[in-house]
């Protein structure tokens, strides 16, 4: 289910820029997924428009026609939090929603992923843990002997600091944020913050389907669960002080009541979240 306004791949958009050896973080490419202006060219940029305009599917399943005029488009492609002012050179108008999530259920989800091996992104390394799973961000080539928790931690913090450095350098009229938990908690009203902010018109459908719990997303590898992580608690909790000013940062621009945890649970807090009240 989609807005009925907006235009999107119908998944995530991994080929709309790496079909292009060039824009690969592999040989013979660039080196890693982090992209810039300095990484285009204006016969690129036309190009990479035209490649999205022709991939778009709508809401209805409808593909683009010759003359659509504006339309407003979802690209949702995790690697593309690296490249924010190469997307940004191509479409100086562009908004960008920052979806963040507490980092302790991130991580843990990152390690999972490499542990299934479900998301390779790149076969030409091999590690102990498998092959190369997820983005590349710059450095990433240091990685290849550290443990699996310092990479999923590693990837993480990469992301959300390329994103709030970007970030500083956009009008602050053209992002947001909206918590993870916060679209769980209030998912029709942060619907409608996010249609407001994208200019888009309320979509009655859509709000109705966000009246019911959300489906799980295609990627999700187990069900949900409250404190899911803390099956990976001890790697976590080695990392963690590391975040710290990551996650600092998170909580300047963040909503007072969406502001992410700064401190690890103990296990004593832990067991009094659980118990039953008296």
């Amino acid at each position: 289910m989609r807005h009925r306004q907006i235009w999107s791949f119908g998944d995530e958009g991994h080929g709309w820029i790496e079909k292009y050896p060039s824009l690969r973080p592999v040989r013979g490419g660039v080196p890693s997924n982090r992209l810039t202006e300095e990484n285009l060219t204006t016969t690129l940029a036309e190009q990479l428009r035209q490649d999205l305009l022709a991939g778009m599917i709508s809401a209805q399943g409808e593909r683009v026609n010759s003359g659509p005029g504006a339309i407003r488009v979802l690209e949702k492609t995790p690697k593309n939090c690296l490249r924010i002012p190469f997307i940004d050179a191509i479409y100086p108008d562009a908004r960008y929603i920052y979806l963040y999530r507490d980092p302790k259920d991130s991580i843990s989800s990152i390690i999972e992923g490499w542990r299934h091996q479900r998301f390779v992104t790149y076969g030409d390394v091999r590690l102990a843990h498998g092959r190369w799973c997820f983005l590349r961000p710059p450095a990433w080539q240091n990685m290849l002997s550290r443990p699996l928790h310092e990479i999923a931690a590693f990837q993480w913090q990469s992301c959300q600091e390329a994103i709030l450095n970007d970030f500083a350098k956009i009008d602050s009229s053209r992002w947001t944020l909206c918590a993870f938990d916060e679209l769980i908690a209030d998912s029709k009203g942060t619907i409608s913050r996010l249609e407001h902010f994208c200019e888009l018109e309320s979509d009655p459908e859509l709000k109705a389907f966000c009246s019911s719990p959300l489906p799980q997303s295609r990627y999700t590898q187990t069900a949900p669960a409250a404190d899911k992580w803390m099956q990976h608690r001890e790697a976590i909790a080695q990392v963690f002080p590391y975040l710290q000013s990551t996650i600092e940062r998170i909580n300047q621009v963040a909503k007072p009541e969406w502001q992410l945890a700064c401190q690890m649970p103990s296990e004593a807090d832990r067991t009094d979240a659980s118990a039953p009240a008296s």
